[in-house]
């Protein structure tokens, strides 16, 4: 009897540790103000296609001239790669020193960190509907 209540006890235990985990994990619109996305030209700094989400790192200069540093995460690279932007594709266009137009869904916190929704090059191309803001006027319809 002692040793089935310990067993389920670990069990219990251990299945609640691993949902806590997992749910603690996807904050995004606890932490991201969705309702409200930016738009801004940005020069890309760097960049890491990783899992679980890729990283953008970029600056962006006001009317004045001063450089505001900002860091957004994407989605997870399957994402990217079912879009037909696989490794080699998404790092060469998002080289540090590319001009990017980017849209994010800013940090709640005032920060200058977001989710990202779009990306727009110089040349046209786009990378889009990240955040679920496919048909947005800075992404064409797909």
């Amino acid at each position: 009897m002692k040793a089935r209540f310990l067993r389920f006890s670990l069990l219990s235990a251990g299945l609640l540790m691993l949902s806590v985990a997992t749910f603690a994990h996807h904050g995004t619109f606890v932490s991201y103000d969705t309702a409200h996305q930016i738009t801004m030209k940005a020069v890309m700094t760097e960049f890491n296609y990783t899992n679980p989400h890729i990283q953008l790192y970029f600056d962006v200069k006001d009317d004045k001239g001063n450089v505001t540093h900002w860091s957004a995460e994407g989605p997870d690279p399957a994402v990217l790669v079912q879009a037909g932007w696989g490794r080699k594709k998404t790092t060469a266009a998002l080289a540090p020193g590319t001009e990017v137009t980017i849209t994010v869904s800013p940090a709640r916190n005032g920060k200058p960190v977001g989710t990202v929704s779009n990306v727009v090059f110089a040349n046209g191309d786009s990378l889009c509907g990240l955040g679920g803001a496919r048909g947005k006027d800075n992404c064409p319809q797909q």
